[in-house]
């Protein structure tokens, strides 16, 4: 949960011991300090670009003045700051406890007499926060932190960039997607308001144990937040006609804070506390949380021992030249190196485990001889997605051989890969496994998307770093916000862009929409995007049909849209049913353009229609490398065509990009001086920032470490297939059939 300082941190901010780094991003570095008198602190370091600008400056002062007004037992309090020093900074109180994100996706959701109390306390939080002036903007779960005697508000809204203060302008959208309020989403500025709508949704979170609406593209949370009614299914008739109130859209119908809190009380005691850890030690919480408190309390306060630091002009003292004696206090038996001898012990008492987990370990031999530091990348894959998880094997394979074939490398590198089946616990035991192996320095998955949500948060515990290259439901920095990257795009927007490939080839006309829901909610959101761009933007007729799930209704959807007369056909489902309304649609002579849904792209759909498969359409971000005219595109497919004997699978170059991307940020990580190893904190820092040239696009990542897809770059590496001949052949770039079909009129 947290990093040594670095050599080129500072030992001590105005009256805060530094004693450990809690976090970094964009905007700064979050240590944890200590007072003289012994009080915790979380010391936030603001740096680049904000630290710079006066008028920031200016914002920054005047909130914190605002924020020391607040005096609630449940907001941490200010312990310090200065807007004016060179790096200005801000120390508040250091809360242990986990998030209420972490304790919930641990241990599902809260019985409602512990989620009704926790958003009494909330409430009264906010009602002081109010009332000191202040308006949170960004209540989530994230936000919320669970201490013994109660929960900890914290984050709101005094160390903030430019666009994301209390006098941001209108326009810009603040807070985070799934939570903020439907006036935020539309870039209007913030209310109290606003903050009761979203802590109705922390609400329903820790009711339900998902967000209020659902997950996904934050710009398609961002559009549910405004059009659609939240889904609160499972919550108690009493509660959720509370939390309702609290999610309406409209500002003057939800309740104030303060009444908030008084509706909330009416079935808990009036002291406030009834619900909370007592101190005879009984408790209202779960015992798992309780005891996931109690532990994460423990671990916070086991602090490091505090040697003597001078300060170094140089921020790094030079390493003793070799022969020479190193000082005295790096020889003195610290608790890191009692512990390093403990572990020493452990393998040594237990040397037959240790050695069947070492001949398990599936990975590629370093070079033998070698005298160079070995380091691991691992693949995350899984069993029952064959095709991704064996292409991102050998596209890790070939990048790591790459690196070991160069002569002057200064250290060598090998792979392990390790499958879940596809389930949230064997995911988890995978990321686990990964972790706890401190030569792993990266991973490249998970590969699907419920491995992806289960792992990404024990990756994020620990710190280390793993890219997606397949997944694209785009909320996984909620519970990993540090380490978690995409470098695929959102699945969400490839409903859209069929509508767009109709448009640059002509093929708008009436179409049919069928929405399979066996497909998913990976399928559901794109259906939904299919509809709304072919009809509202492109102001063409949509014929939908839903298909409930496992109800193999989907023949009758076929039959009943071929009546209406459409010109064009969707079918967003599985696999199965796909083949079979290829067939349908076959039988009946539909000659119109057909699309199925991106994933099925590289499956045996062609081989499985046959002839009724020739002509569909898949609209998706892989790239077929074979077909690219770049000579990285070229020289990647003669090399895969060299160590595996036929042309690049689909997926493939992203998921090769993807792996040259992570080492060549890792290897600005190795630190020079022999011995020292990587932290593996460094690599998530550095990649946040990264921009990466890969075989047809620029990698880059956004707020939420997903794909940057903004600008006009996405049409260049959006890619058509068509069925053609028993297989998927790359048509091209949305913008290379736009440009034909510009050049045609």
């Amino acid at each position: 949960m947290s990093e040594p300082l670095r050599p080129t941190d500072p030992s001590r901010i105005a009256g805060f011991r530094l004693l450990r780094r809690l976090g970094a991003g964009g905007m700064g570095v979050v240590y944890l300090g200590r007072e003289d008198d012994g009080t915790l602190a979380a010391v936030k370091v603001i740096r680049g670009e904000s630290a710079d600008d006066p008028a920031f400056r200016a914002r920054f002062a005047r909130e914190v003045e605002l924020a020391r007004r607040v005096t609630s037992r449940w907001v941490v309090p200010v312990l310090g700051a200065d807007a004016q020093a060179a790096e200005p900074w801000l120390a508040t109180v250091f809360v242990p406890g986990p998030s209420l994100v972490e304790a919930v996706a641990a241990h599902g959701p809260l019985p409602t007499a512990t989620a009704r109390s926790l958003g009494r306390l909330l409430a009264d939080a906010l009602a002081d926060v109010h009332a000191a002036g202040l308006v949170h903007r960004d209540v989530k779960p994230g936000n919320v932190l669970l201490a013994l005697d109660g929960p900890r508000l914290i984050d709101f809204g005094v160390a903030r960039a430019d666009d994301d203060t209390a006098l941001t302008a209108s326009g810009m959208v603040v807070g985070s997607p799934g939570f903020l309020s439907p006036e935020q989403a539309r870039g209007e500025p913030a209310t109290a308001a606003s903050d009761v709508f979203s802590l109705g949704g922390v609400l329903a979170y820790a009711l339900t144990g998902r967000p209020p609406f659902g997950s996904g593209a934050p710009e398609a949370l961002l559009y549910r937040t405004v059009h659609d009614e939240p889904t609160l299914d499972g919550i108690e008739d009493d509660s959720r006609a509370l939390v309702a109130r609290c999610l309406s859209k409209e500002p003057g119908d939800r309740p104030t804070a303060e009444e908030l809190r008084r509706l909330l009380t009416e079935d808990d005691d009036p002291d406030g506390a009834a619900r909370l850890p007592q101190p005879d030690g009984t408790t209202h919480l779960p015992d798992a949380v309780a005891r996931m408190i109690a532990a994460r309390s423990a671990e916070g306060l086991a602090l490091p021992e505090i040697e003597p630091t001078e300060l170094d002009e140089s921020a790094a003292a030079p390493a003793p030249a070799e022969g020479e004696p190193q000082d005295t206090a790096d020889r003195r038996p610290t608790r890191r190196r009692l512990l390093l001898a403990g572990g020493a012990l452990l393998l040594a008492a237990g040397g037959a485990s240790a050695a069947a987990l070492l001949a398990n370990r599936d990975d590629d031999k370093a070079p033998p001889g070698k005298t160079r530091p070995v380091y691991v990348l691992g693949v995350h894959a899984t069993e029952s997605a064959a095709l991704i998880s064996r292409v991102s094997e050998r596209a890790a394979r070939l990048a790591v051989a790459q690196h070991n074939a160069a002569p002057d490398r200064a250290y060598d590198l090998t792979v392990k890969v390790l499958r879940d089946r596809g389930d949230a616990a064997g995911a988890q035991d995978v990321a686990g496994r990964f972790t706890a192996d401190r030569d792993v320095v990266a991973v490249l998955g998970p590969v699907t998307e419920t491995p992806m949500r289960s792992a990404a948060k024990v990756y994020g515990q620990a710190g280390l770093t793993h890219v997606s290259s397949t997944t694209g439901q785009q909320d996984y920095f909620v519970t990993s916000p540090s380490t978690s990257f995409q470098t695929g795009m959102a699945h969400t927007a490839l409903g859209g862009w069929i509508a767009l490939h109709a448009m640059v080839t002509n093929r708008l006309g009436r179409i049919g929409v069928v929405l399979d829901r066996s497909g998913g909610t990976t399928i559901q959101d794109q259906a939904s995007l299919l509809v709304q761009q072919w009809r509202d933007v492109l102001g063409a007729q949509v014929v939908p049909q839903v298909v409930a799930e496992e109800t193999g209704d989907g023949p009758e959807a076929v039959r009943a849209l071929l009546a209406t007369g459409v010109t064009a056909f969707a079918y967003l489902g599985p696999l199965d049913a796909t083949v079979a309304a290829a067939g349908q649609l076959a039988s009946a002579g539909f000659d119109g353009p057909r699309w199925m849904q991106h994933l099925l792209y590289g499956t045996d759909f062609p081989r499985r229609a046959g002839a009724a498969g020739q002509g569909w359409y898949v609209v998706d971000s892989a790239a077929d490398p074979s077909a690219l005219t770049t000579k990285a595109a070229r020289d990647f497919t003669a090399a895969w065509r060299g160590r595996y004997g036929a042309a690049p699978e689909p997926y493939a170059a992203e998921a090769y990009d993807s792996v040259r991307m992570l080492l060549g940020e890792f290897a600005r990580t190795v630190p020079a001086r022999t011995g020292a190893r990587p932290e593996r904190a460094a690599l998530g820092e550095r990649l946040a920032k990264a921009k990466y040239q890969g075989m047809d696009r620029t990698y880059a990542f956004g707020d939420y470490h997903q794909f940057d897809s903004s600008g006009q770059g996405w049409m260049r590496s959006t890619y058509v297939h068509e069925v053609r001949d028993g297989r998927f052949r790359q048509l091209g770039s949305l913008a290379d059939l736009q440009g034909a079909g510009n050049a045609q009129s």
